[in-house]
């Protein structure tokens, strides 16, 4: 919602600030030479002539404040600084208490990582079940391997000893006759 100065709505603590520090800003500067400073700037003047300086140089100093005062104010409504300053104002409230949406986003980031990392996990560890189940394959024709090969060599053993056998009985016989 924009507020305009037209409504009369209080002015906006910024704006109240800028004005407070530009017042106390320009009092200084003009306030910064004193009746002491008259007396030893103008000393071969009588006392009657420096208070009179010291009196117009008041004068002046308060025309002058006036006049830079009025000047701000006009240049501060020309530039609509005090909107300006409302807006901002405004804009820093609403961020200000605009936490939560914040705080859903970085839910919603922590959901989609750890989502993510979960599913990462699951294919690492599918890929880890399916090199295991590929290992466990490999050992099995392996021991199949190993197995048909024994039962090979049971085979040709007795195949050799019953050769043996025959060729001994054979021999026995031929001996004997």
């Amino acid at each position: 919602m924009v507020v305009t100065r037209g409504e009369q709505q209080p002015a906006s603590l910024r704006y109240l600030n800028l004005k407070k520090s530009f017042h106390l800003g320009a009092r200084s500067l003009l306030t910064a030479f004193s009746k002491e400073d008259v007396d030893k700037a103008f000393s071969t003047f009588s006392d009657a002539e420096r208070e009179r300086l010291y009196r117009m140089f008041v004068q002046v100093v308060k025309s002058l404040h006036e006049n830079i005062e009025e000047e701000f104010e006009s240049i501060c409504q020309e530039t609509q600084v005090e909107v300006v300053l409302d807006k901002i104002e405004q804009i820093v409230e609403e961020q200000s208490l605009d936490i939560l949406p914040k705080d859903k986003d970085n839910i919603g980031d922590v959901k989609e990582r750890i989502a993510r990392l979960k599913r990462d996990e699951i294919q690492y560890l599918t890929s880890v079940l399916e090199k295991a189940e590929e290992q466990n394959n490999v050992t099995r024709k392996r021991i199949e391997s190993l197995k048909e090969k024994k039962q090979e060599d049971e085979r040709a053993t007795t195949a050799v000893l019953e050769k043996m056998r025959s060729s001994s009985s054979n021999c026995g016989r031929y001996l004997t006759r």
